[in-house]
């Protein structure tokens, strides 16, 4: 999220293991969209590690997302299916929020 507050990812041949979510030096608004590929099944097996601008673990707040209701969520894993995690950054604190909009289908 350094160049731009859009970012989307097409999940590959596995899972992955901890997702890393790199903001800028402000605070602000982030999306991403999360595609399955077209076998499906595809998960983030482990944390989302959040670090600041100059690629160190945010220290503040929290070095992974904090999600509303307490935990990550359950990604949908049907084929091509795709979700959208909303997060908002903030700076002063370091701390990044999560929200997740699930099963966009096509």
């Amino acid at each position: 999220f350094r160049h731009s507050n859009k970012q989307n990812l097409t999940f590959g041949a596995g899972n992955i293991t901890h997702l890393q979510l790199y903001f800028p030096n402000m605070s602000g608004n982030f999306q991403l969209l999360i595609k399955q590929d077209g076998t499906g099944s595809r998960t983030i097996t482990g944390s989302y590690k959040v670090y600041e601008y100059d690629e160190t673990p945010a220290t503040g707040g929290s070095s992974v997302v904090v999600w509303a209701g307490g935990s990550a969520p359950t990604l949908t894993t049907d084929a091509n299916h795709v979700d959208i995690l909303s997060f908002y950054w903030d700076d002063d604190n370091q701390t990044c929020y999560g929200v997740a909009t699930l099963d966009f289908q096509f």
